[in-house]
């Protein structure tokens, strides 16, 4: 795994939570994404992704958040990103319509509440 980023895995009743802290970028998205994968079970619900210590994100990263959610849905699993209203990266996944592919929530315990009633 890349040094800019690093991936903290947790489980919340039927939710699996992926702590994302770093940066995200060309460099080492790619890995980010399949190891993100790879960290989610088959029996989770979906996955939480919390970005609130993601410190960047480039087209990459966001292209990773879309195929992590295609990859995801594949497997019935459901996907939500956690993000806090002054994140520095907040702005580019409203921009780039990320809640038309997965919900987006400004805390982790919002994104996680939803994927457990839903």
């Amino acid at each position: 795994m890349s040094e800019l980023a690093s991936v903290l895995v947790e489980r919340r009743g039927e939710v699996q939570v992926v702590r994302l802290a770093g940066e995200v970028d060309i460099s080492n998205a790619a890995r980010l994404e399949e190891d993100i994968s790879d960290a989610v079970p088959n029996d989770a619900a979906g996955l939480v992704l919390d970005l609130s210590d993601t410190g960047y994100l480039d087209s990459a990263g966001i292209r990773m958040l879309f195929e992590l959610g295609e990859r995801l849905s594949g497997r019935r699993q459901s996907v939500a990103v956690a993000v806090p209203p002054d994140s520095v990266i907040r702005h580019s996944l409203v921009v780039t319509e990320l809640e038309q592919a997965m919900s987006m929530h400004d805390s982790l315990d919002d994104a996680v509440a939803a994927l457990a009633t839903g």
